[in-house]
């Protein structure tokens, strides 16, 4: 039987995009809250028993929907968001910017209990073309269009490294050729990495060895096939051509053939790489642990 020993975290996957995080100090880091506003999965606020960290990648609706209920029960929570998005969520959120942390890649947070590098990302676009400003001009008189604005344009990673020495990819968007060089040699013990059928399965894989990442945690899976379901005229604007014969069965958005194209290339082109598919609101430890074999 292994014991764990008194290191590590302690994770649990919420839904969509969002994670809530127990770091070594016992203080709790959560990354992009959608709760129980959600669609998918949703998870009641009040079982949020604690948040010092508050981690954006983008302020989609998926991705900050509870911000602002959350900062009114946690007040005291860092949040950190960046540079060109915090104004649009404020107003939308009616945050206070007492402990806003308005972040642009490169820069570095260091913390007593936990280290935050932060690095640019991409939103994934559809198949049709990318965003333009007009796809919000209908909306332009409402708060919340801002933020699929400035959700579309401006997205970050983080690199979270706990007083222990674990170390965490928060990664989202899109599999850019420059990704692969962006992350090359990080090593993060975990690497939780969105799963998008717009990705191409094969660099995402190869964006996984470049890191050396020896977990992948996978995302943002869990809407899909709900998204399709209630809107499968998506699927002719969403999926290019590769994606359509992986993800569709009887032409039907399906998790399973979407997840199972990922894992498939990862234990091809990464070996040494495990996908570990979460169960929502379950925790999960990770950290070194000792095992006795017992001799036959």
């Amino acid at each position: 039987m292994a014991v764990m020993l008194h290191n590590g975290v302690k994770l649990r996957w919420l839904n969509t995009a969002g994670f809530e995080i127990v770091l070594p100090s016992g203080a709790h880091l959560l990354t992009d809250p959608w709760l129980d506003s959600s669609d998918v999965y949703p998870f009641p606020l009040d079982r949020i028993e604690r948040a010092d960290y508050i981690l954006l990648s983008h302020i989609h609706f998926d991705h900050a929907q509870d911000v602002g209920r959350l900062l009114e029960k946690f007040p005291k929570a860092r949040l950190f968001v960046g540079d060109l998005s915090t104004d649009a969520l404020c107003q939308w959120q009616h945050v206070s910017l007492t402990n806003v942390y308005r972040v642009r890649s490169g820069e570095e947070y260091i913390f007593d209990d936990v280290k935050l590098n932060v690095y640019a990302g991409r939103h994934t676009e559809n198949a049709k073309g990318a965003y333009r400003p007009a796809t919000f001009a209908e909306e332009a008189s409402s708060l919340d269009s801002l933020s699929g604005w400035w959700g579309s344009l401006e997205l970050h990673n983080y690199l979270i490294t706990t007083g222990d020495g674990t170390r965490i990819l928060i990664w989202a968007g899109q599999t850019t050729p420059d990704q692969k060089y962006r992350f090359q040699g990080l090593k993060p013990d975990i690497a939780v990495m969105h799963l998008s059928p717009k990705q191409d399965p094969a660099a995402f894989a190869d964006m996984v060895k470049a890191m050396g990442a020896q977990v992948v945690i996978p995302h943002h899976y869990d809407m899909t096939e709900h998204l399709f379901a209630s809107h499968p005229e998506l699927i002719e604007l969403m999926l290019p051509p590769a994606a359509k014969e992986s993800c569709l069965v009887d032409g039907k958005f399906s998790t399973a053939a979407f997840v199972g194209s990922f894992d498939r290339a990862l234990k091809a082109q990464v070996p040494y790489a495990d996908m570990l598919e979460l169960e929502h609101h379950k925790w999960y430890r990770f950290g070194l642990a000792v095992e006795k074999e017992t001799e036959t």
